[in-house]
């Protein structure tokens, strides 16, 4: 297995993070790594989909655990060999804020291989990604 992660923190709290995490139409905004992900059903634990990386064919994908709230799982299927696991989590803060920590594993027989072929990219990106979704949650309206 392979792994990298990523903390931030938000001044916004979690049920603004948790909205966006949920909402995978919102994901090309706050993650340049995601151009369309489509699911087939609600965000919860069980319904699967596709996710398109940018200027690539879509990849089969699934919500394995949705906790709203608190933050999800889901597995991209890249090859018959590897799959991308995301660990995201969000644990409030009693100033109303939020930690958010992006996690990425490779796992299968090829996670080795494919960390140390495109991992450095995936984790090159996390910062990225856990600053835009920081920056669009604080304009997330709850109602």
């Amino acid at each position: 297995m392979w792994k990298t992660e990523y903390t931030a923190e938000s001044p916004a709290g979690s049920d603004a993070v948790w909205r966006l995490m949920a909402d995978v139409t919102s994901w090309p905004r706050w993650n340049k790594a995601v151009e369309r992900v489509e699911l087939d059903g609600p965000f919860a634990a069980g319904t699967a989909g596709r996710l398109t990386p940018p200027g690539q064919e879509p990849l089969p994908f699934r919500v394995v655990e949705a906790r709203p709230g608190e933050g999800y799982i889901s597995e991209t299927d890249i090859a018959e060999t590897v799959t991308l696991r995301a660990e995201n989590s969000i644990t409030a803060r009693p100033d109303g804020g939020c930690q958010v920590v992006l996690r990425v594993c490779l796992v299968g027989p090829a996670a080795d291989y494919f960390g140390q072929s495109f991992g450095p990219a995936i984790a090159a990106g996390l910062p990225n990604t856990g600053a835009a979704l920081v920056a669009e949650s604080q304009s997330v309206r709850l109602s």
